[in-house]
């Protein structure tokens, strides 16, 4: 892939075609830490460091000297967040906003190159799964703008030559109606948002469907639409809030055995959809590779800061490393199994992710995504 830098740095080469990690890291420090590159934000931070990133980081393990700036992401001017190497001469960047779980929604700034990145890498593991047909077109049951959901499906969707449909779905309101135990207020939510999908699906050709677990259940119980989503169909694309074996297996061969089953990880500060591992069984927990060295995994014991042995569950702190974003040492919310991450790049890959059920000190609530 090509992008507006070329290929000069690595910080410009495709998530699949990464460098080592330690030769990614410094040019990162190299160009967050510059002040000539360097974004606003970064550079007033990094007054306050005892170290100093383009001397002292240089691994992984170094990436976890930062401290955890992503509550401070709820307030930061956006225009802070862009590299000073960018200039004035850019695409107008994305405002991405989480969907305010833990309190005010955090910002992340995703520049043009960043939206390409992900899309490329989020379109390749869709087709290592196969079955995407041109000329279907794709409908995603999931929040739209400010969150990257529907910006992303919809970008990858073009990678196929196909439209993607978007609904209008604000989950920030249906968390605030479960909070206050407005269970009416919600089930009538939820219909509105299921009227949506039906009148795209029974009027569109629609092969690919996105869909939030919770969603999916509700849609699932409107009369026919199973019957209509096994004859047109092609895949279903779930994520955004937990699924367990028991459910997703119920589901691919009792509710939709002609449709494939694909679940991807995704979050505002991840920066991207991780696809599931292609070739599993159908039996085990979905799995999912971030784009390592870019973007890194790794499973700890958040008591003690410390990987968890493979096999056992921790909660998955996140670093990503490119030029448009600099995010290191992201505790996440959810907890998952640690596994090896098939490049050997020194993160981890996760399956059975679960939300925990405290984060900053507030409860968890998913909602419909």
């Amino acid at each position: 892939m090509t992008t507006s830098f070329g290929t000069t740095s690595p910080l410009d080469r495709p998530w699949d075609e990464p460098l080592a990690a330690e030769e990614l890291i410094a040019a990162a420090m190299e160009w967050h830490f510059d002040p000539s590159t360097g974004s606003p934000f970064w550079l007033d931070q990094a007054k306050s460091f005892d170290f100093d990133p383009r001397a002292d980081v240089r691994s992984i393990a170094d990436l976890t000297m930062f401290p955890n700036i992503v509550d401070q992401l709820r307030d930061v001017p956006v225009r802070d967040l862009i590299p000073r190497g960018y200039g004035d001469d850019y695409v107008q960047p994305l405002v991405a906003e989480s969907g305010g779980t833990t309190g005010p929604p955090k910002r992340l700034m995703w520049m043009a190159e960043t939206l390409e990145q992900a899309t490329a890498w989020h379109a390749a593991g869709l087709a290592q799964h196969g079955a995407i047909r041109r000329g279907g077109d794709w409908l995603c049951m999931g929040p739209t703008d400010p969150h990257m959901a529907g910006h992303l499906i919809r970008a990858t969707a073009a990678k196929f030559h196909a439209m993607c449909f978007l609904l209008d779905l604000d989950p920030r309101w249906v968390k605030r109606l479960i909070a206050r135990g407005a269970t009416d207020e919600v089930a009538q939510y939820v219909e509105h948002v299921v009227d949506q999908a039906e009148w795209i699906l029974r009027s569109q050709d629609i092969s690919v469907f996105y869909s939030t677990p919770p969603l999916l259940d509700a849609l699932c119980r409107r009369s026919g639409m199973v019957e209509l989503i096994n004859e047109r169909v092609d895949v279903i694309g779930w994520g955004g809030t937990k699924m367990d074996i028991e459910a997703r297996n119920r589901y691919q061969r009792d509710v939709f055995p002609g449709v494939r089953f694909i679940g991807g990880y995704a979050s505002t500060m991840i920066v991207g959809g991780i696809v599931e591992r292609a070739g599993g069984s159908g039996e085990d927990a979905a799995i999912f590779d971030p784009p390592s060295p870019v973007t890194i995994f790794s499973v700890i014991d958040p008591a003690t800061g410390e990987n968890v042995p493979y096999g056992e569950r921790g909660q998955v702190l996140q670093h990503h490393i490119s030029r448009g974003l600099l995010l290191p040492n992201n505790l996440e919310r959810d907890s998952a199994i640690r596994l090896p991450h098939p490049r050997n790049s020194g993160g981890d890959s996760i399956a059975d992710v679960q939300p925990v059920t405290e984060f900053s000190g507030k409860p968890v609530v998913e909602g419909v995504y």
